[in-house]
C-alpha cells in the first residue's frame, strides 16, 4: 500500500518535520500527543503515539537515512505489529512528495488507513518551506500515441496523470493511479527498445509473466526499459508483487537514461 501526497513544503523542511515527533500532531490531524525517546529520529528511537481519547499505539524506529530522506518504523506489539516505510522526495517544478508504503501482507489489512494516513501526509508538505532554491529533478513526459490515448483513459491514464521524474536521490513514475519509485542507486541498467504489441501494452500497466517485469507502455514504437538491482513493487497495491525491471514509454528515453547515469 502506498499514499501519498504532493505540497509546496522543501524536500528538506517537510523531512525536518517527518523525523522531529514533537512537530506530528501539527499536521497529523489523529496524533493528540508523542512521547518519543529522541527528539529527532534514529534508529533504535522509541515511544507512543497518542491519538483519539483512548487510543495509543508504541513504535520503534528501525531505519533512518537522511540521504535518501527516508525512514521506517513497526508500530504495535507482537504479531499484530506492521512495519511503515516513509519516503519525502522533491517534486518537478517546486515542493515535495511525502510517502508511506506498509509492505507484504499487512497492506491488505490497512487499506483503512489510506485515509488519515492521506490526511496527514497533506499536512505536512502543505505548508511552504526550506531552501529558497528548489532540489534539481528533470520530468519527463510520456509519449501518447492515439490508439493508446483512448485504450488508456478508461484507467485514468492520461497525460496530466503520467509522469516520470529523476531527482537527486530517486526515480518517481506517476501512471494514473499506480506509481513506482524506487532509490536511482537501485537502477542497475538502460536499454532503449521498441516494436510492441498493442494488445499486450496498451491500457493499464501490464505484467511480464516470463520475467515480473512491469510495463508503462504509452505507445508501441519507442520506450526505456530499465532493469533493477532489488525488485521493487508497482502494479499491486499490496506490494506483493515486485518487478526486476520496468518499461517506460516516455517521449527521449535515451535521455532519461542519461538522466539516471547510464549510457545506452
Amino acid at each position: 500500500m502506498l499514499v501519498e501526497a504532493h505540497g509546496p513544503a522543501g524536500a528538506a523542511e517537510a523531512w525536518r518535520r517527518f523525523t522531529t515527533p514533537a512537530t506530528w500532531s501539527s499536521w497529523a490531524p489523529l496524533i493528540r500527543d508523542v512521547g518519543a525517546s529522541d527528539d529527532v529520529l534514529a534508529v533504535g528511537t522509541t515511544g507512543t503515539v497518542h491519538g483519539p481519547p483512548g487510543f495509543a499505539v508504541d513504535f520503534e524506529v528501525t531505519a533512518v537515512d537522511p540521504v535518501l530522506r527516508s525512514w521506517s518504523w513497526r508500530v504495535g506489539r507482537g504479531p499484530a505489529a506492521v512495519t511503515m516505510d516513509h519516503h519525502v522526495l522533491p517534486a518537478r517544478g517546486g515542493g515535495c512528495r511525502a510517502m508511506l508504503r506498509v509492505p507484504g501482507a499487512s497492506a491488505a489489512v490497512l487499506q483503512p488507513y489510506r485515509l488519515p494516513a492521506g490526511a496527514a501526509l497533506r499536512g505536512l508538505v502543505r505548508e511552504p518551506g526550506g531552501p529558497g532554491t528548489p532540489e534539481a529533478v528533470e520530468g519527463f513526459d510520456f509519449a501518447f500515441a492515439p490508439s493508446y490515448a483512448l485504450a488508456g483513459r478508461a484507467f485514468g491514464i492520461t497525460p496530466r496523470t503520467t509522469t516520470v521524474e529523476v531527482g537527486p536521490e530517486w526515480l518517481y513514475v506517476r501512471y494514473g493511479p499506480w506509481r513506482l519509485v524506487t532509490p536511482r542507486s537501485n537502477i542497475a541498467a538502460a536499454q532503449v527498445t521498441g516494436g510492441f504489441q498493442w494488445i499486450k501494452t496498451a491500457g493499464p500497466p501490464h505484467l511480464s509473466f516470463s520475467d515480473r517485469g512491469v510495463s508503462f507502455t504509452t505507445n508501441g514504437d519507442k520506450a526505456l526499459c530499465l532493469s533493477f538491482h532489488e525488485p521493487v513493487p508497482a502494479i499491486d497495491p499490496t506490494a506483493t508483487i515486485t518487478h526486476p525491471g520496468a518499461t517506460l514509454s516516455v517521449a527521449e528515453p535515451g535521455r532519461l537514461a542519461e538522466s539516471l547515469g547510464h549510457a545506452v
